[in-house]
């Protein structure tokens, strides 16, 4: 539980005061002080914690602790729901003994007050107390001591015990059954009432009063609680709306009265500050119920709620009384306990960049969404009380009108919108050829017309202008695989399909040739506060960081196929590890608003001494440089088992193996053994040598190599399924996958020649005799660092014809020396097989005629 309850504050106490008390043990994320209705302190209240860790520390640190003056009682604090009834009953019980059963207690006779009127000392009561009668001042002046009529004593225990019965008419013997029914007939209207039979029912005409409208009452209000504000002037007319609450009209019919009764305004009733304005709508001011015209905000409300859908048709959760530390992490981790989430929405305020205390959730299956509703609404979530409620549908973008557009035109960008977020992975940098061409004709000075027009070289040969486009596209991506990693991104994100996409890194293609990363801001920056923004100098793919996820998605929703230079945007989200470093939320740190340092050595000296800013260069280890640690005690640290292994050389990682603690969530348990890395394998040795069998924390523990890192390394080598899989060569033939049945041979050459002396090219055609190939070709270079060299350009992003080449590296053919021995070995292998069962059967043989012998 991450909410506590302070009992017995001080009348001095402020919420602040509490705050800055109790944020001692932890990050305070809510306080309440309880008050009454009339504003008076009820000398209790909430206290909020981050985490539950947090608040059992301030439970125990400030429990039966003075604030003040007064000795405070600190205690969890129940979810909403949970009463403590039934254990306040049982202590109650304990305290009082049900030794005195009501049951047994028998009723006590009232007095005989028959001789009070005789009294001299009850007749003086009566006098004092009758003087506020409105009969006689003196209520005594006639009354003698013996003229004095005998008080009824029908409530005496005489008259209650043996009531009479005499004046009965039921026990009358004379009386017969008619007369007695006749006698219990009550008269009606027509014998009581005669001059009514002459009487109208006319409907009351309701007046036109002049109505003023009253706010800030309590929940409690009633109609005499008003009539007291506005004492003495007279009401006319009063209505409590009933759906709405602390809301009143009232009504005069006198322009006098009214004036007077504005000037109630912005007084106090109760501990509330009362609002009195003039109503401008008469016809909600009616009295008659039945012909009352319901306030328009109130009807459309009711008419939203007609159509809303429950929890369990929409599986859509809505979340408010969040604390402003909450992120969209915290949420999934919460709710993605009870089933799969389809999308998590927690909107943000522009100006203080903080959360606005509500969230949404939608589930994939909305039964997980009623198991989240009854399980956590009323629950502590990181010191405060959530609410849950149905949340509305999910509001839908309607497409602005465009004239020149048609019916399937607007279908269609409305079905790509609704699939730009899916998890689809484009070419990372694909480049247009439309793009590709303007670029080529601005770098070498020359048009777009002689880029795409077929030329002649000295020797009268055509070149092909997909050869030349595609040579132009590789130059291109190299040059923009060289700026991404100059600007902190790690391009092996990209080569395999992302697991986990970011939420705060759009990737935009299909960008104009022309656009700059002024273009781009202005673009993206009213959805929210922006982070890097990277534009390669000639490249169309560009990569914009938010810093909050709410409003990424907003940008993404938004922008996704639009047109920005006539061109559509094609939006993805990044690789979820695309950044080698997270954002910068301050443009500035402190030591740079501080200090204006120029010089180059000054600034690298700061940033020596601010190991927050300062970037190391984090060294690999060497292959095998792991070790297993057996019989750890479970009070060993990741800190205590690395200083134990430092003096044998530097370490890489030391981490000990844990698992959840079921009975604690949220801790972890020590498994008995962890892993040390070292970086180099000389101190792998030194530490296999002098620590085997050494004591730690009271354990003697057992070393031995592990190749769990190697392992890993070979899980994700096989799970990767790009053309990157083997970039080293294991021979000077390439396989070149994807190639346009339009493209020839001669086109292939042209492609692979700029990149070294090719020993062989072959395009296999197909069975059916015509001169088609099959898509595929056979690339054979001279050396292997050639064949690298064009493996390498040519496989992140070259089109041909429109189509993308995909290279792998082709398996070396088998020379004559290798088929020899591969038979020579196989023929041996079975040699030795058969020998091997010859020399079994001869055995078994020889045994079988020793048993017939014996």
């Amino acid at each position: 539980m991450t909410r506590i309850i302070v009992k017995n504050l001080p009348s001095s106490v402020t919420a602040q005061k509490l705050k800055d008390t109790f944020s001692q043990k932890g990050q305070v994320t809510d306080v309440q002080l309880k008050y009454d209705k009339d504003g008076n302190f009820r000398h209790f209240g909430f206290v909020g914690f981050k985490n539950d860790a947090e608040a059992d520390s301030a439970l125990t640190y400030f429990n039966n602790t003075f604030v003040g003056s007064c000795k405070i009682q600190v205690e969890r604090c129940v979810n909403l729901g949970e009463s403590t009834k039934a254990k306040k009953g049982k202590q109650a019980t304990e305290v009082f003994p049900a030794s005195v059963s009501v049951k047994n207690v028998k009723p006590t006779k009232k007095q005989d007050t028959s001789n009070l009127p005789e009294d001299p000392e009850f007749a003086e009561f009566r006098e004092v107390h009758s003087r506020g009668q409105k009969d006689k001042i003196w209520d005594n002046d006639g009354i003698d001591g013996s003229v004095t009529k005998p008080i009824s004593t029908k409530n005496s225990s005489d008259a209650n015990e043996e009531p009479e019965v005499a004046n009965k008419i039921a026990h009358k013997k004379e009386l017969s059954d008619l007369e007695y029914l006749k006698s219990k007939v009550v008269p009606g209207e027509e014998e009581t009432d005669q001059p009514s039979k002459l009487s109208v029912k006319v409907a009351k005409i309701p007046k036109d009063y002049m109505h003023l409208k009253v706010r800030g009452f309590s929940c409690q209000v009633k109609k005499k609680d008003i009539k007291e504000f506005f004492a003495p002037l007279k009401l006319d007319s009063i209505r409590l709306p009933p759906k709405v609450k602390g809301v009143a009209y009232v009504g005069f019919s006198s322009e006098k009265d009214m004036k007077k009764a504005l000037n109630k305004h912005r007084s106090f009733h109760a501990g509330h500050r009362i609002s009195v304005v003039k109503s401008e709508k008469k016809a909600i001011l009616n009295e008659d119920p039945q012909i009352q015209k319901k306030n328009e905000a109130w009807i459309r409300q009711e008419n939203d709620m007609k159509k809303e859908e429950t929890v369990a048709e929409s599986g859509r959760i809505f979340i408010r009384n969040l604390a402003y530390t909450v992120t969209e992490e915290d949420l999934e981790a919460l709710f993605s306990r009870y089933g799969p989430l389809a999308e998590t929405h927690l909107p943000i305020d522009k100006y203080s960049r903080k959360i606005k205390g509500f969230a949404f959730v939608t589930y994939v299956i909305p039964e997980n969404a009623v198991r989240a509703y009854t399980a956590l609404d009323g629950t502590a979530f990181q010191g405060r009380m959530l609410h849950l409620m149905a949340g509305k549908p999910k509001p839908s973008e309607e497409d602005d009108d465009d004239a020149e557009g048609t019916s399937y035109k607007k279908k269609k960008l409305k079905e790509l919108k609704s699939k730009a977020a899916s998890a689809h992975n484009w070419n990372t940098l694909f480049l247009g050829t439309n793009a590709v061409a303007t670029l080529m004709a601005e770098r070498y000075s020359t048009t777009k017309e002689q880029v795409l027009l077929e030329s002649r070289d000295g020797q009268q040969q055509q070149q092909s202008v997909a050869v030349r486009l595609a040579l132009g596209e590789t130059q291109l991506v190299a040059e923009t695989k060289q700026f991404l990693l100059e600007n902190g991104i790690e391009l092996n994100a990209f080569q395999d399909v992302p697991k986990q996409r970011s939420k705060t890194v759009i990737l935009v293609k299909n960008l104009d040739a022309q656009a700059n990363v002024e273009e781009l801001r202005d673009l993206f920056s009213p959805f929210g506060e922006l982070g890097r923004v990277l534009l390669p100098p000639r490249g169309v793919t560009a990569i914009i960081e938010f810093l909050e996820p709410t409003e990424a998605k907003a940008a993404f929703r938004k922008l996704a196929y639009s047109k920005f230079r006539h061109m559509p945007l094609y939006l993805e989200w990044a690789p979820v590890d695309v950044f080698r470093t997270a954002a910068q939320r301050t443009v500035s740190t402190p030591i740079e608003n501080k200090l204006k340092v120029k010089d180059k050595e000054a600034v690298a000296t700061l940033e020596e001494n601010n190991p927050i800013s300062s970037v190391e260069v984090e060294e690999k280890p060497e292959q095998d440089t792991t070790l297993f640690i057996k019989n750890l005690n479970f009070s060993t640290t990741d800190e205590t088992l690395r200083q134990h292994f430092e003096s044998c050389g530097r370490i890489f990682s030391a981490t000990v193996a844990r698992k959840k603690d079921p009975k604690n969530p949220g801790q972890y348990l020590s498994m008995g053994y962890g892993f040390v890395q070292f970086l180099s394998k000389k101190s792998t040795v030194a530490a296999l040598k002098e620590l085997q069998n050494s004591t730690l924390d009271g354990h003697v523990i057992e070393l031995k190599r592990s190749s769990r890192a190697e392992n890993k390394e070979e899980t994700i080598a096989t799970t990767r399924k790009t053309s990157s899989n083997n970039k080293e060569p294991i021979s000077s033939k390439l396989l070149v996958r994807n190639i346009p049945f339009e493209a020839t041979i001669k086109e292939v050459k042209e492609l692979f020649k700029p990149f070294g002396e090719l020993k062989a090219v072959r395009l296999p055609k197909k069975m059916a005799g015509n001169e088609s190939h099959r898509g595929f070709a056979f690339i054979d270079f001279i050396t292997k660092q050639d064949a690298k060299r064009a493996f390498e350009s040519l496989s992140a992003s070259t089109h041909l014809y429109g189509r993308r080449l995909v290279l792998e590296w082709a398996a070396s053919e088998d020379t004559v020396e290798d088929v020899r021995r591969r038979t020579t070995s196989h023929f041996s292998e079975g040699r030795t097989q058969s020998h091997t069962f010859m020399m079994v059967a001869k055995k078994t043989h020889c045994w079988r005629m020793l048993q017939q012998f014996w």
